[in-house]
């Protein structure tokens, strides 16, 4: 049959009947013929079922945004990773409302979905979490786990409660050939349509296709004057990990079997076994490329560390990848009137309060402690003494600014003082309008021995009396 269908493709199910019923002198049903042709054609033209991720990575980003026009809505975005560790987007489509139940659906078991479950985990053990998600094999993991137990607890429980094979490379797959731990890819496709979502519905969509039409012609001609056989930026980490191996010993044990130990005394040993295409720290078997350890070894054997690199990385399957083209389409005003109904928006649902542009931060997003990140994590500074968790206007240990008294504060200071109880003074004295303090230049105190006494002032005798 294999034959029959290379020679004749387009041979038609009754007449497979036939020519088994005359050679054979068998009747088949015609189900029967119709899946024997199948067959035939998978093995000469290849299996869809095989060939639907030959030229991509088994590896899916999720995501989706909130459109910010009248009606509002989402827009859920699919983006790929293609042989240069770039983004590739898939597909894309606006939904009124993301309905989490698809009622059942299968999915696809042989692919890697990536989704943001988790917008940030704890920042009081930023500098801790990195050595726990980027450790590529348990036992470094556990450890690195029992070093957040001792400094954080609650910081333990928070990670423990959540499966590491979410977010650790310990418990990664070798089915995804991918190593990246974060949604970046899906993030760097909607930042490109930041202006678009607020278009109308037919504008967005004519702006992403436009840019997802002219990237793929860019990646289409920049890789045609490439001259290496492994896409640019792997080629740089491959560099990087040829790089390392001046560190590592390797020790021939049989074959393509080898023992490769750091060259410090209490350094880190490994097993590679080449032929296999396998190493005991699980980065080559993560991501596709050989480690610094395989790498070693291959020099020892004299051979070409580039032949084992994966072939999703490869120039031909980049060319492979953005081969199909997306033609151009003419203007709306030359578009075909269908005879069908026109398509209604949907129900305009006007929200409370203002219409928010910027996403809702989380929790750990609005701390304001000392220790703490504030709104938009980031943390005040004082622009005085350089210290964090106060500005200048609320520092403690601001210079306190002193008041120096003017010249007609002092007038007046020293006019209002009440005079001497030794020294009788007249009525006129005691009455002074404030006015003239203002316009008469500062009068002298009288001293003891000059005081005008007048025929009013009683004397002394007649005070005692």
């Amino acid at each position: 049959m294999e034959k029959t269908v290379r020679e004749n493709p387009t041979m038609k199910v009754m007449d497979i009947r036939e020519k088994v019923t005359r050679k054979w002198n068998v009747g088949i049903l015609r189900n029967m013929a119709f899946r024997a042709k199948g067959i035939a054609k998978d093995k000469v033209e290849g299996s869809f079922q095989d060939q639907h991720f030959i030229s991509y990575r088994p590896i899916i980003g999720l995501d989706g945004c909130f459109l910010k026009g009248k009606y509002g809505g989402e827009l859920l975005t699919t983006v790929g990773r293609d042989g240069n560790e770039q983004m590739l987007p898939i597909a894309y489509a606006i939904v009124e409302v993301l309905i989490e139940d698809l009622g059942g659906e299968a999915v696809c078991a042989s692919c890697t979905f990536i989704s943001d479950q988790q917008k940030g985990l704890l920042p009081a053990i930023q500098d801790l979490l990195p050595g726990a998600a980027t450790t590529t094999y348990p036992q470094q993991w556990e450890a690195e786990m029992r070093k957040i137990k001792d400094i954080n607890l609650d910081a333990f429980k928070h990670l423990i409660a959540i499966l590491p094979r979410f977010w650790s490379r310990s418990r990664f797959t070798s089915r995804s050939q991918c190593d990246t731990l974060v949604n970046n890819m899906c993030e760097g496709f909607n930042s490109v349509l930041v202006h678009s979502r607020s278009k109308p519905t037919i504008s967005m969509l004519e702006d992403i296709r436009i840019y997802i039409m002219k990237r793929w012609a860019t990646n289409r001609t920049k890789m045609s004057s490439y001259q290496g056989s492994v896409c640019p930026k792997v080629f740089n980490r491959f560099q990087n990990e040829s790089w390392l191996t001046r560190y590592w010993l390797p020790r021939w044990s049989r074959e393509k079997l080898f023992e490769v130990k750091h060259i410090s005394q209490f350094g880190e040993q490994f097993v590679v076994n080449v032929d296999n295409m396998d190493c005991t720290c699980r980065k080559w078997t993560i991501s596709g490329i050989p480690c610094t350890h395989a790498i070693t070894t291959m020099k020892f054997l004299n051979i070409n560390a580039e032949d084992y690199i994966g072939h999703w990385f490869r120039k031909s399957t980049y060319e492979e990848t953005y081969n199909p083209i997306i033609y151009p389409i003419k203007g709306q005003n030359v578009w075909d009137v269908t005879p069908y109904s026109n398509v209604l928006p949907p129900k305009k649902r006007t929200m409370p309060g203002r219409p928010k542009k910027k996403r809702r931060l989380e929790d750990w997003e609005l701390k304001k402690n000392d220790s703490e990140l504030r709104k938009g994590g980031h943390r005040k500074k004082c622009s005085i003494y350089t210290e964090i968790g106060h500005n200048k206007k609320g520092c403690p240990q601001r210079p306190q600014t002193v008041q120096v008294p003017t010249a007609q504060s002092t007038q007046q200071t020293e006019v209002s003082q009440p005079p001497s109880t030794d020294l009788p003074i007249t009525q006129e004295d005691t009455m002074l309008p404030t006015a003239q303090f203002h316009e008469q230049p500062q009068p002298t105190q009288p001293s003891a021995t000059h005081v005008p006494i007048t025929q009013d002032a009683p004397s002394s005798q007649c005070r005692d009396e």
